[in-house]
């Protein structure tokens, strides 16, 4: 018998999500619940997403969901059926950490930032060194 697990998140931003997505080595295919799929390259407006292992498109084998939920995506699990060679909660720390770093090169290169170093320490904690020229 399967049991779903809904997973709150703070992701809120489709785009930095979907290259989330990607750069973990994850297939996706958008959907809605008045139609099913939705063209996989329909990138911009905030959907529900379907995840796939990559290579691997069978509408019921997603691995897991991404529900949007009016101000925030949850993600929804069947924890009965998880069938990926990694923990469940290593997947989700990936997929946090991985989310919340494009959200920082995101929201400062838009404030004038520029990334001009990365350092991955044994823990898995990431330090960034950004800078910023004053113009004045």
């Amino acid at each position: 018998m399967s049991h779903f697990s809904k997973i709150k998140t703070n992701i809120t931003n489709f785009n930095v999500l979907i290259k989330t997505v990607k750069q973990l080595g994850f297939n996706y295919q958008f959907f809605s619940n008045s139609s099913y799929c939705i063209d996989s390259n329909e990138e911009g407006k905030k959907s529900d997403i379907l995840v796939y292992q990559l290579n691997k498109y069978n509408k019921e084998n997603h691995i897991f969901t991404f529900i949007w939920n009016v101000s925030e995506y949850h993600l929804v699990v069947d924890l009965e059926l998880w069938n990926l060679d990694i923990d469940v909660h290593y997947l989700l720390d990936r997929i946090f950490q991985q989310y919340a770093y494009n959200m920082v090169i995101e929201t400062s290169s838009i404030n004038g930032f520029q990334k001009i170093k990365e350092n991955i320490h044994d823990d898995g904690s990431i330090k960034l060194t950004l800078q910023r020229w004053n113009n004045s």
